[in-house]
């Protein structure tokens, strides 16, 4: 079966479960604004009787958002206009004070339907406020940057500190492929980091399900492996912006942002490499200072993580140590950020107790080693690609000090509870061990 004739189905997974894929559809054409219109009456019967609030940030709204607007409107839908306010010379960002503000704009206006206008913080805001109001929303995406457009997870930065809320996917994607080709090349290559993160992450996926007997789902870890060519056999494409491998990386970041949905967790698509760039984030904020593209830095944290993992499965008989030192307050800027960080840290001790015992097996820590070095790609690997498309390769890339990227290093592991690779490279001694080798040869 081909993965558009899954949209809007309920299906029997080999995994065990049934799977349902809320989103019923994907619209990547050059007239896509245009059936804007006929999209919502396939998703929502009699759309002319609904009244659509437009988000948009400045930028999108130019975009597209203007575009979408005029399109609902000779629908016969009445549009109402939203503009997600920049913060001061910076643009929005996710976080709860915005989201807050977003609803106290929708509240009045009294939309049954929000239409996102944007790409990573417009959609997860829109979806957001939409599901805080119990109303649907399609999204208009503006560049091909991240995987959050069909997943049913939002990612917003909450009293300082990054999260995971659930909430709703959207009924519909759209897209026009001359609005994500003439994205900024910054933005598509943060998606092809993005991206090419799934195959670590699904290494710690892996890893969990062999050692804490986490549920794994083959089909959901693999859902773009018949995508792939089409941008990671020539990523130096995805840098030029060719329109089939921008197309191909746009369906790969709409798949693994559906497997995420279908699993009911991020696992499928963000393991210990997400959690550079959501370290670097919450430093940033903290300071007041700017940080790089989410896709960017885990393009970066991917890289990170591969060369992690070379290191950790190299050996045959790991010596499981301590665990890393306690939450330390100064390193998160505030209290209350430091306090919510050492909830996450403490609520995931049970699972390093528990890692700690398992690794020690032989039998269980060989199959570990065998099932997650088939998945894993090694460092080299992940930097000919991120070189190839013109991805950050390396710290200095993101805006990173060495000192800035070794401090995030160092505490990265504190702001989950699922473990990952980060974790298990604390217990068996390659962090902070190797750490200085890695960031020598490595970033």
């Amino acid at each position: 079966m081909a993965l558009s004739e899954l949209l809007g189905t309920t299906f029997e997974c080999r995994c065990g479960r049934t799977h349902h894929v809320p989103i019923r559809e994907l619209v990547y054409t050059h007239d896509a604004l245009d059936s804007l219109g006929d999209v919502l009456e396939r998703c929502l019967g009699d759309a002319r009787s609904r009244h659509a609030a437009v988000v948009a940030d400045a930028r999108t709204w130019e975009i597209c958002g203007e575009r979408a607007q005029e399109a609902l409107q000779k629908a016969g839908l009445r549009t109402s206009r939203v503009v997600v306010a920049d913060r001061g010379a910076r643009s929005p960002m996710c976080d709860d004070g915005t989201c807050r503000t977003l609803i106290e704009q929708l509240r009045p206006v009294q939309p049954d339907l929000v239409v996102a206008a944007g790409s990573g913080v417009v959609n997860d805001l829109s979806k957001w406020a939409s599901f805080e109001l119990k109303i649907p929303y399609v999204v208009v995406a503006t560049a091909a940057s991240m995987n959050g457009y069909s997943s049913a997870n939002v990612a917003p930065t909450v009293a300082g500190v990054k999260m995971l809320i659930e909430a709703k996917p959207p009924l519909a994607v759209i897209a026009e492929p001359t609005v994500i080709e003439r994205a900024p090349r910054q933005m598509t290559t943060a998606g092809f980091g993005d991206t090419i993160a799934k195959h670590q992450s699904n290494g710690d996926w892996i890893m969990n399900s062999l050692l804490l007997g986490e549920y794994h789902c083959a089909f959901c870890a693999g859902i773009v492996s018949e995508i792939e060519p089409l941008y990671l056999d020539h990523p130096e494409r995805i840098g030029r912006g060719e329109p089939e491998a921008v197309r191909g990386l746009f369906e790969a970041l709409f798949w693994t942002g559906t497997a995420m949905t279908l699993v009911g967790s991020s696992t499928p698509a963000s393991g210990g490499e997400h959690l550079l760039s959501h370290t670097l984030d919450m430093m940033a904020e903290s300071r007041g200072e700017t940080h790089d593209l989410h896709g960017r830095q885990v393009g970066v944290g991917t890289l990170l993580s591969a060369a992690l993992f070379e290191r950790v499965l190299a050996m045959e008989n790991p010596d499981t140590g301590t665990f890393p030192p306690v939450v330390e307050e100064g390193v998160w800027g505030a209290s209350s950020v430091a306090s919510a960080v050492r909830e996450q840290y403490e609520a995931k001790r049970p699972k390093l107790e528990l890692l700690r015992e398992r690794i020690r097996r032989k039998d269980l820590w060989d199959q570990v080693r065998t099932r997650v070095a088939a998945e894993v790609k090694p460092p080299e690997t992940i930097r000919d690609w991120l070189t190839r498309a013109g991805g950050a390769t390396c710290a200095a890339d993101v805006g990173c000090s060495r000192q800035r990227i070794r401090s995030a290093i160092l505490h990265m592991h504190e702001i989950r509870k699922r473990p990952t690779i980060i974790d298990v490279a604390w217990l068996t001694g390659v962090l902070p061990g190797a750490l200085d080798d890695i960031l020598d040869q490595w970033l």
